[in-house]
Formats: structure tokens, sequence, C-alpha cells
């Protein structure tokens, strides 16, 4: 008797029993699981997200929310009442901390004996011709406004709604955008006016809905599709529904294990999913043809030889591909830690389920009516033919490579979190609207910070304006707001509004009468109370982190020389840098995590093949459809980006499934047989797994293609690509390969 009968077998009840209590305790952990909607969960919890967190302590958020109305006038009393309207209601939601709209933006107003602050509008919205076009001309001679607040063709206004510092509040901006949504229903526009809304936590939030969207739609539809395939290709109905049970139970492991590892579900890791599903599937279809396989021999021990046959090579398929999974924890992005940590965890929990309940259920299963005829028509003109295709198989492989190669060198490293929607969706649109119009939402934030002395220092103000005078030049910003507006607008209104005082003061007694007489609250946001620490914000229609990345390593150069010999400490800052820094990380920990994944994964294949020549034999295979699909990224313009970063690693633990299956049997063929028979005999016993398993994960995958969520479409594509020429590569490149190399093989 088998250790599996003696220990597994024969106590049913038991093992039962423990999967019953581990069931309802992984249902406990997933019910439990949060849902974050920020892309703070990309950014790694470092020395630079900390600064950025006091600093949007001291200064308010970056990350704000605008609300665009597009018009023929604003400055007419119907939108201008409408903006009061909507900044009262705005101001009360309790994630805010103000708003900044035309009605109560700070116009600094000098005259004779004159010096106010005061809103543009006021309480009182005018009526008259005459005063609402003083009230244009007021907000076209004010660089806070025009082109800031207002287009300059006052056809477009914004209300940026700044949001309460919320630390790790994971589900802050949900409730945020709800509560503006439920404003903006309940107080619709005037006859002609449009409503945008765009910002970081407007598209936080629509690709939570869009993540959350793909779950309810796409897992019961590959659940579906998986369950389907298996009884095309096995015939069997009884087969269709264990195979049902082990990816619904392997789901919900996997929900719970991204609890436990202290995780979310997130845009990074909603993939987890249908990931775990496809994968749940490969374990059960090895292990259930090979019990057809004894079953239809007669053999009345079917159900232990069946496990003998399948559990070391299924064991060392999910240690691999946990190890693929593994390696995406050296990363020093947040969810893609927990990502790896979560699938790895679950891919011995899938194993377990597998030689468990499926393994229980397999004589209920063999009672039933089940054929694989279907995958063995697929198979025999392949098996007849060999080895005559061997030699052309390793041309098209080697020029396919070759290919790949060259296409790898166009992969452009980028991320856009506009580009993750289709253009036809509300979000898409509204965010091109406002960057079109109003000059954007993002921002990129420049921190400046004195230890001695203070900016009411002249020569360091001008500096700062020198700065924002840079980055006004630059195409990348459309509007830069810093101190020294400030200064300079007072500076201005203080001689009597001739413009040609627009300038920093070069007295440091005059800035501080300035400071003494502002009576506004705007300024706070850039200089604090001690005037030794300011701010710096540009504003920026573009969302791509390459061109941001390119745009910010001119900035840090500008910066050393204009602050160079100065006590003046600058770094830069804000949600839209540190996203875009987080692709840098992106990439490192593509490369690291891959090749960690490549040197763990074929030292344990080394190991358990017991061999160097055959262990070196399952690298090209499982290489090459990697290279590929990178190549194929290149060409297509797909780009690595936080979307597609887990793509290798996972790749590369997928791939080796089907290989570590057709190495193991063919060792055991080849002690019978010479290398050809060998391998036929492989294809024989192996081949139906490995058609099956891959088609069915081809189609899975594939099924998410239609999301309009582009990185769960981009990720369907990619995996289906990889899985199509993992089998490729099993099936073609790897007899070549043995074939090529039959004296040492």
């Amino acid at each position: 008797m088998s250790f599996y009968e003696k220990f597994v077998l024969r106590h049913k009840g038991l093992w039962l029993l423990i999967i019953v209590v581990f069931v309802l305790l992984s249902a406990w952990q997933a019910m439990r699981l949060p849902i974050v909607t920020s892309t703070d969960a990309i950014i790694p919890r470092d020395e630079e997200y900390r600064f950025y967190e006091r600093f949007r302590e001291e200064f308010g958020a970056d990350d704000a929310v605008a609300v665009a109305l597009k018009a023929e006038d604003v400055f007419t009393p119907a939108v201008l009442s409408y903006i009061k309207r909507l900044t009262e209601n705005f101001e009360e939601i309790e994630e805010v901390e103000d708003v900044l709209s035309l009605t109560n933006v700070e116009d600094v107003r000098g005259g004779k004996e004159i010096f106010v602050v005061e809103p543009l509008v006021g309480d009182e919205i005018p009526r008259d011709p005459e005063r609402l076009s003083y009230l244009k001309d007021r907000a076209a001679k004010n660089p806070l406004i025009l082109g800031n607040l207002v287009s300059p063709d006052f056809r477009s206004t914004m209300l940026l709604i700044r949001t309460a510092y919320k630390g790790e509040d994971l589900d802050f901006e949900s409730r945020l955008i709800a509560k503006v949504r439920k404003i903006l229903d309940q107080n619709p526009p005037p006859p002609g006016v449009e409503i945008h809304l765009s910002g970081w936590p407007v598209v936080n939030v629509n690709m939570a809905s869009y993540m959350n969207r793909d779950l309810m739609v796409f897992v019961p539809t590959s659940f579906c599709f998986l369950c389907l395939l298996v009884l095309i290709f096995l015939r069997s109905v009884r087969a269709m529904a264990a195979v049902g049970i082990i990816i619904n139970l392997s789901l919900l492991a996997a929900m719970a294990c991204l609890k436990l590892v202290g995780g979310a579900l997130s845009p990074m890791t909603a993939i987890l999913a249908p990931l775990t599903m496809a994968l749940a599937l490969a374990d059960a279809i090895h292990l259930l043809t090979s019990y057809f396989k004894h079953h239809q021999q007669g053999n009345p021990r079917a159900v232990a030889a069946a496990v003998a046959e399948s559990w070391s090579p299924c064991f060392l398929t999910s240690l691999t591909t946990a190890v693929g999974f593994a390696s995406l924890m050296i990363s020093r992005i947040p969810s893609i830690r927990e990502f790896g940590a979560a699938a790895a965890c679950a891919m011995f929990v899938e194993y377990f389920f597998t030689f468990t309940v499926l393994a229980f259920l397999l004589p209920w299963i063999g009672r039933g009516k089940h054929s694989s005829r279907l995958s063995k028509t697929l198979l025999s003109p392949l098996i007849r033919t060999y080895p005559r295709w061997a030699r052309g198989s390793l041309l098209v492989f080697l020029l396919l490579t070759l290919l790949s190669l060259w296409g790898l060198k166009k992969i452009r490293v980028d991320s856009d979190v506009i580009e993750f929607f289709h253009h036809k969706t509300p979000v898409y649109q509204d965010a091109i609207f406002i960057d079109k119009h109003l000059g954007g939402v993002q921002t990129i934030e420049i921190s400046l910070k004195v230890e001695e002395g203070d900016f009411i220092n002249p020569k360091l103000l001008a500096k700062v304006d020198a700065l924002s005078r840079f980055l006004e030049g630059r195409p990348l910003f459309s509007k830069v707001v810093s101190a020294a507006e400030f200064f300079k607008l007072m500076n201005r209104a203080f001689h009597n509004e001739d413009p040609r005082f627009y300038r920093v003061p070069e007295s440091r007694e005059l800035l501080a009468q300035y400071l003494l007489l502002y009576g506004g609250t705007e300024l706070e946001h850039f200089l604090d109370t001690s005037q030794t620490w300011t701010r710096v914000s540009a504003r920026t229609p573009e969302h791509s982190s390459e061109a941001i990345n390119r745009e910010i390593a001119l900035i840090e150069k500008k910066l050393e020389e204009i602050f160079k010999d100065t006590p003046v400490k600058y770094r830069l800052t804000g949600k839209t840098y540190l996203v875009n820094r987080t692709v840098e990380d992106i990439v490192k920990s593509q490369t690291e995590s891959l090749a960690l994944a490549a040197v763990i994964i074929f030292g344990l294949m080394f190991l358990v093949l017991r061999s160097i020549k055959i262990g070196l034999l399952s690298i090209p295979p499982n290489i090459f459809p990697i290279i590929a699909n990178l190549g194929f990224m290149g060409f297509v313009g797909i780009p690595l980006n936080t979307a597609t970063a887990t793509i290798s690693a996972v790749a590369i633990g997928i791939a080796v499934d089907d290989t570590i299956h057709f190495l193991v049997q063919y060792q055991r063929e080849r002690r019978r047989f010479e290398p050809i028979t060998a391998v036929k005999r492989t294809l024989e016993s192996k081949g139906l797994a490995a058609i099956t398993t891959s088609v069915v994960l081809i189609v899975g995958f594939l099924v998410l293609v239609v999301s309009k969520f582009i990185p769960t479409a981009q990720f369907g594509k990619l995996c289906a690509l990889v899985m199509g020429l993992a089998l490729a590569a099993d099936l073609l490149l790897l007899p070549a390969l043995i074939y090529r190399g039959r004296k040492i093989f």
C-alpha cells in the first residue's frame, strides 16, 4: 500500500473535516479583504513617500479633484451663481479641506491709498454687464486666475477641490467622489453648461470601479468557459463539476492569502483571481488525464496509480510557478509584493485541493462517461510525422527569437494611467477636456526649504521666481504657481496696478510689509508660517511617465544651477512625481525578479531531474516565450508599466509547467527506449494534458481581452500569448532539440 493510500485515502473523513475548516477560515478572511481605490498602493513606503506625507500635511494634498464647467461664457449670472452654489456645497464635505473657484479666488487689488485682498466675485453675484465685464478684466490680469481657474477664452472654468489630509484611509477617495457626484446630481447645471470631473481621486475610483466590474463579469465568465472547455476536451460532465469545485476553492483561498499577507484588491492585484482560476485547472487536468488512462486500462488502484504518477511533477510545477510569483516579492512596490506572496501561497493551496478533494472525487468521476478522443486526434499527426519536422521547427524558433530580440529593443517603459481607459469612457474624455482647456490637474511639486534664514529674503525669493519662469517656459507645463507670484501681485497692487511692478521686490522690509498686509488664506498653501519652507507647483496636462521623467531630470539640473551656493534644500515630490518615479522601480524589480525566478526555477529543475544535460534542455523552451512576449510588446507598442510589470515573472512560472511534465515523462521513457521513440511516447502520454491545459488557459485568459479596463485586457492578451508560445515550445521546440542532440539526451 502506498503512502498516499495509507495516510490520505484511508482517512478521507479527517481530511474532509480539515478542508471544511480551512475553507470556512478562508471565506472569513476573503470577506474581510479590503479594496484599495488609490494609486498610493503602487508607491513604495520609503523616505520619499514619508517626505511627501509631511509635505502634504504642511501645504495640503496635491491630488485635488477638478470639477470643470464648459459654457459660452462663464462670466454670466447663471454660471457664477451655479459655481458659488457648488463651491459652498463642496466645502461642506468632510473629506474636503477647501475649494478654490472663480467665486472665492483671491484678487489682489490696489490703487490710490487702496490695498485689498478679497474674493474676485464676493457674496453677491453681479448681474450688471459692466460689473461682469470688470470681473472678467480682473481675472484676465491675474496670472493666478487666468489659465489656472479659467481658460483664456473664458468658456471653461474649474473648481479645484482640495482634499483633507487622509493618511492611509483606504476608503477616503471613494467616499469623497461619491459625495461630489451626489452634489452634482442634486444641483444640475444651467442650460448649455457641461460638467467634467477629473483628478487623481477620480481616476483611482474609476480604476477600482472597472476592477470590481471585471471581477464581477470576467470571473464568472472565465469560470464558465474553463468548465465548458474541460467538458469539450474530456467529454465528462462529472470531471467538469469536479474541476469547478477545485477552481472555486482555490479562488477563495487565493483571496484569503491576499488578506493574510496584508494585501488588498487593487488594480495591481485584481489579476490574482483569473490567474488562480486558470492555474488551478492545470494540476487538475494532469491528474484527471492520468486517472482516465489507468481507469481505461482496468487498473483497480487507478486513483493511487494516477496520484503516484502525477504528484511529483505537479508538485514541481506548483513549486516553480510559486517561485515565479514569489520572485516578485523583492519588488519595492507594495502591491506587487503582495500579489507575488498571495499568488505563491495560492499555488500550494491549489495543489493541496487537487490531491485531496479532486482525488477523492475520482472514483465518482470514473463512473460517468468520459473521452479524450479530441486531444488525441490533434496529437496524432504531430507524433506520426516526428522527427521529419524537427529541423524546420528549430529554424522557425531561431528566426522568431531573433525577431523578438529586435522587438525587445523597441519596448517602452511608460505608465500613463489615463491610457488605462478606453477613449470613449467618461473618465478619459473628462481628463482630456481638462488637459486641453485648463492645463490639466496633475502637478509636479518642488519643495524648497532653508534651515537658516527665510524666504522673505528678496534674493532667495527671486531665485524661486526664476525657477517658476524656467518651468513656465517648458512646453510640458501649463501653469506654475509659487509664493513669488503672490508677492509680485501685491507689489503691482501696491504701486497702483502698474504692470512694471509685477516683479519680486528688492526690499526685505517691503516683502515683510506685504506679508503683514496680506489678509488672505491662499498663500499658506505655498509658504509656511515660519517662511522657511515654500512650494513651487507646476501643473501639467501630460500623463506619460516617460515624458514626465525626462522633464524631471532637466528640473533637477536646473535646481542645482539656481540654488547652488545658497542655504536652500530642494526636493521634488508630489503624487505625480512619486507615481512616475515608481516606473523606474518597476523596471528594476522586473529585471531582478525575472533573474531570481529563472535561477531558482532552473536550479530546482536540475535538482529534480538529476541531470545537467536534461536541465539545460529545459531552458530554451522556457526562455523563448518570455523573449517572444517582450518582443511582441515592443512591436505592438504595449509599454512596460504598472499593469504589465508582473507578466515576465508570471510567464516563466507558467511556461515551465508543461516542460516539467514532458521531461519527467521523457526520462521515464528514455530508460526503456531510444530518444525518438521516447519522445513519441512522451507526446502520447503528456501531450493530451499539455494541449488541454494550454488551450483551456488560453481561452480563459482571452476572456479578459474584451475588458474595458485596458490593463486587464493587456494582461489577458499577454498571458494567452505566453501560454500559446509555451505550448508550441514544449510540443515542437523541445522535441526538436532532443532530436538534434539525440546522441546526448
